[in-house]
């Protein structure tokens, strides 16, 4: 297995936060993508954060594949799913197929927005559908986003686009 630099780095002494190589600041995103609900719609704050989230998706994808020439799609999956846990977005864990129709799963445990509608739906599910479109060099839909209360599970699928 390749050894992966941290895709979290908290440098106490200079107050800086860096994911997978930027400098990040920690915000409540529940609170944020309410916010932007309340502000501008639902369904604008949806399209504003997909499209937010999935150009930051497919930058963080493009410089992980750039950076770890020598990596296995598999671990370069990991390793931003570990930036996903170590930042507080929740227990990452994407399932890649060969089915057209689905070609990954992503299913985040304890995630930091729960919502299925508005700027919550698209936090993660977006982000997601950008790296995975520049990993895999295909652009990529989010098919449906699911949360289950009970599990505490957020869930959404990624397909190619048609």
């Amino acid at each position: 297995m390749i050894s992966l630099s941290e895709p979290v780095v908290w440098i106490k002494e200079k107050g800086e936060l860096r994911i997978l190589g930027k400098r990040h600041t920690a915000v409540d995103v529940e609170a944020f993508c309410d916010s932007l609900d309340y502000l501008v719609g639902v369904q604008v704050a949806q399209v504003i954060m997909h499209n937010v989230e999935y150009r930051l998706g497919k930058l963080d994808g493009a410089r992980a594949k750039m950076e770890k020439t020598k990596a296995s799609l598999t671990e370069l999956v990991d390793y931003l799913a570990q930036a996903d846990l170590e930042s507080g977005i929740g227990k990452t864990k994407v399932t890649l197929s060969g089915d057209p129709a689905t070609q990954a799963e992503v299913e985040v445990a304890n995630p930091c927005v729960r919502g299925t509608s508005g700027a919550a739906r698209s936090f993660i599910a977006s982000w997601w559908a950008g790296a995975i479109t520049s990993l895999l060099d295909k652009e990529f839909d989010i098919k449906n986003v699911a949360f289950d209360q009970e599990k505490n599970i957020m869930k959404c699928s990624l397909a190619t686009r048609p």
